[in-house]
This record gives C-alpha cells, structure tokens and sequence, in this order.
C-alpha cells in the first residue's frame, strides 16, 4: 500500500496563499473604500503586501480612526452640551487683531470654543520652576483640582506634586486627575496611584486598552493633552508631562527633556477646565460626578501678561485635524517670519508645502527641532523633508542640549500657537490634542526670545554639507520616509 503526503501538504500551502491573496486584497481594498491620505494608504499597502498577516493584523488594531460606537455617543453628546455653554463664540471673532480675524473665525468654527480677552498667560521656560509653582498653587488650593495629563512620571519633583494632592485632598479639596492608560502605565501601577484613591483622590485613566477594546477602536488614539486647573481660578497647559526631566527617560540617551508651559489665569480658564470636563465624560469608563464650572462675576487676571487668547481642541470625533488646518493658514499668512519648535517633525506634504512657499515669499522660516530624538525612525523620517526645505530656502537648526519638547509655533512675532502638538501625523490626524491661538505680540515676543535661546544651543544644517551625506542614511531616510504616515 502507497502512502503520500504531498497532496495534503499541498493543499494546506495553497490554503495559505488564498489566505494571504485574501488578507492582502482585503486590506487593499479597505483602504481604497476608506479616505485616508494617499501617504498612508500606500504605506498600509505596501505593509500589507510585505508582511500580510502582520500587516493585517496591525491595520485592523490601527488602520482607521475609530473610538467605538459607545465613545462615539458619549461625544456626540457632550459636543452637544459644548455648543450651549459657549453659544456666544460667533460674537468673540472680533477681538482679534483685524488683520488675523480669519485665522480666528476658522478657530472658532474647528474649535467651539470662545476668544477671551480677559486672560493672562504667564510663559514658563524652566521645568523645576514650573512644577514648584504648581506645588505652590495646589498647597494653596481651597476648594477643586483638576489635572490632565499624557504622561504621569515618577520620581523627583513628579513625586511631590503627588504629594502636594495628597495633602489637599486630606485638608477636603476635591481632586481630580485623569492621565492616559498608556502613556501613565506605569504610575497607574504604582504605590502613587493605590494611595491617590486611598486619600480620596478621583484617578481616572483615559481610553484604556484590553483585548475586546482593540477590536473595537483603535488602541494608539491616546490622550495627549497636559492640563491642570486650581479652584477654577489658576490653569497650567503646555509641553510639558508630569515628570521631572532630571528622571525622566535617563536611559534614552538623548539628554534631559526641555519643556516649557504658560500659568494662566482669567477667562481662558473656564475653557481648559471644561475640556478636562469633556475628556472625563467622553474618554473615560467613569460614574464619578464631576463638578460644573463655577462662574465668577469678576474674572481675575494679571494686567502684565495680558493677552487675547483661546483654546484650539482636535482629536477623533470633534474637528479632525483641526490644529494642522490651523497651522497651515497662519503660515500662509505670514509676511516676515514663522518659528517652529517641535520635537517630532514628520509634517506630511500639505504643512512642507506651505513652508516651503512662504520661504520662497521671502518669509523667514526658522525650524528648531532636537539633534537627538527618543525615536530614531521619526528621526529620519523627518530627515526625508529636509532637502526640499532647505533648497527653498528654510532654516534648520538642531539643538544640542537634550530632548528639545517644546512646541509652538510664532507667525511675525504677532500671532502664537502653543501647547502639545508635535508636526507629525500622529498629533495632527490621530491624538487628543491642545493648542492655545495668542493674538498678543508680547507673549509672542516672549515666545521668540525662548526660540532664540534655544538656537543659541543649537547648529544649523548646511545644505551643501547635507548633501554629503551617504547612501546608507538616504536609504534609512527613504525607508522610515514610507513608514511615516504610521508613525
């Protein structure tokens, strides 16, 4: 009697192509159906095509921007409740200077939340003078604390805002801190966090992962946005996480973080608090109550650092990309110079573009981005850009003294955007973002003598230099370059 195993064998190979063939053609055609940049499309083809069953895998855990049909609800609805507390935005356009009225007017409309006049923003430059101040402020606290961040660190100065909650919620503040499932693990799962409930502290983690959940929505839409707000009266928003940037990422090798933040006070404050307001309700499991904004007859400002300003808002579900179209027009409307600073710089075409046109106007277009990155395929990803840029005639400055985390972004030293948006895709299409829109030339001035010190610290690329460089970095770059709208 003969035996053979080929046919079998044969059959499970072909059992496998028409899987892949399947998967693959799947895939293709998802991403032909669904709009997404023509970047990104082709990089989930080529992925796909390449690794099929990783490819596949990877797209249906991050393919397209989705928070579930639940999240979903809850944000429709506190959209909703968004639109009747700030009825009044149309009518705040006009306080911009007349010359930015339309970069205000889109504001607005992406934003839903109002111009106010009658705020002030001091500009932090120093991470340990920061976290000393918001020590200071929440010892001071009287009735309410709430906080919002992507990262939660422990270790030095971290640990004694920590501390400094305790201790106003054991003196009968209400406090309430929401930090991202992810990029908090590691606090989430410290001996901070057990005592934070013990003392009564409400600790909420936004968009938490599980294994159900990622088939749901999408597992790297995170929370990135870093707010805190003391008795409705004080708000600190900014760059930097809770962490101390002598203890945070030691082992990155890229030198210590350099962040910086604005306290704010006025008006502006009501709007911060009610985004935190809005992140609990919508990215959060929670039953917990939180306390309706209180509004004050006399709103309470600095004079010194006064300034008219708003929050700009963007994330899944409210305005997409709302921060990039910001961005985009500002520079567009720039007449002698855009500054950026941004840690992560993968800026896709339309933003590459655009700095490009406004430097070939005759605009002075200043990139400041660090010479050491956390991410090494970021990194050369926006290295792809640079030789486009700098043809055009875009400076690009590298600084040299630890992990530059500053974002922000000065048009004529008149107009600012500042907070927590880096220049990639991931910010700019994916995360749960904030930007502050200054019209105010003073702050914008201080905003510029801070780029200054940090191109003081930094060396600029020169392009004929740059061309020297060899094929094996070209082909790195142009290998991370086709990966980057996944990034």
């Amino acid at each position: 009697m003969n035996f053979s195993f080929s046919e079998p064998i044969n059959l499970v190979g072909l059992a496998a192509v028409l899987l892949q063939l399947t998967l693959t053609i799947g895939v293709i055609l998802r991403v032909m159906l669904t709009r997404h940049p023509p970047g990104s499309s082709f990089a989930w083809i080529l992925l796909t095509t390449i690794v099929p069953y990783f490819g596949f895998i990877l797209y249906l855990l991050f393919g397209e921007r989705t928070l579930g049909r639940w999240h979903a609800r809850k944000l429709r609805r506190e959209m909703r409740k968004r639109r009747q507390i700030f009825r009044h935005i149309m009518h705040t356009e006009a306080m911009a200077p007349e010359n930015y009225r339309n970069i205000s007017k889109l504001a607005t409309r992406l934003g839903k939340f109002p111009l106010t006049k009658k705020s002030s923003l001091r500009l932090l430059d120093d991470s340990e003078e920061t976290l000393t101040l918001l020590v200071n402020d929440i010892d001071n606290a009287k009735e309410l604390i709430t906080m919002e961040f992507y990262i939660w660190d422990v270790g030095g100065k971290a640990d004694d805002v920590s501390a400094a909650l305790i201790r106003a919620a054991r003196r009968g503040v209400q406090c309430y801190v929401l930090v991202d499932a992810i990029g908090s693990s590691r606090f989430l799962s410290s001996d901070w966090a057990r005592m934070f409930r013990y003392e009564g502290i409400h600790l909420e983690s936004a968009l938490p992962v599980s294994l159900f959940s990622a088939l749901l929505c999408r597992a790297d839409i995170r929370l990135h946005r870093k707010i805190a707000v003391i008795d409705q009266k004080i708000a600190y928003s900014g760059s930097l996480n809770m962490a101390d940037p002598h203890y945070f990422k030691r082992n990155a090798n890229v030198g210590q973080w350099v962040d910086a933040m604005v306290r704010a006070k006025g008006e502006i404050v009501s709007s911060l608090y009610h985004l935190i307001h809005f992140d609990w309700k919508v990215l959060t499991d929670s039953e917990i109550t939180f306390p309706e904004f209180k509004n004050s007859a006399v709103v309470e400002f600095d004079m010194p650092d006064q300034a008219t300003v708003m929050i700009v808002p963007s994330g899944p579900g409210t305005t997409n990309d709302a921060n990039q179209r910001l961005i985009i027009e500002a520079i567009h409307q720039a007449k002698k110079s855009v500054e950026i600073v941004s840690p992560y710089f993968i800026p896709g075409e339309a933003l590459a573009l655009a700095l490009q046109n406004a430097a070939l106007k005759g605009v002075q277009v200043t990139l400041i981005l660090p010479r050491k990155s956390d991410s090494i395929m970021v990194n050369y990803a926006a290295q792809r850009y640079f030789d486009e840029l700098l043809k055009s005639g875009v400076h690009i400055k590298l600084y040299e003294k630890g992990m530059l985390h500053t974002k922000s972004v000065t048009i004529d030293g008149e107009l600012s955007l500042f907070g927590t948006v880096n220049m990639d895709m991931r910010s700019m299409h994916l995360n749960y973002e904030l930007m502050l829109l200054v019209f105010d030339e003073g702050f914008s001035q201080k905003v510029s003598a801070l780029n200054a010190s940090y191109a003081e610290s930094s060396s600029e690329i020169n392009l004929f230099q740059w061309y020297k460089r060899s094929v094996f970095v070209r082909m790195k770059e142009g290998a991370s370059y086709l990966l980057s709208p996944l990034l």
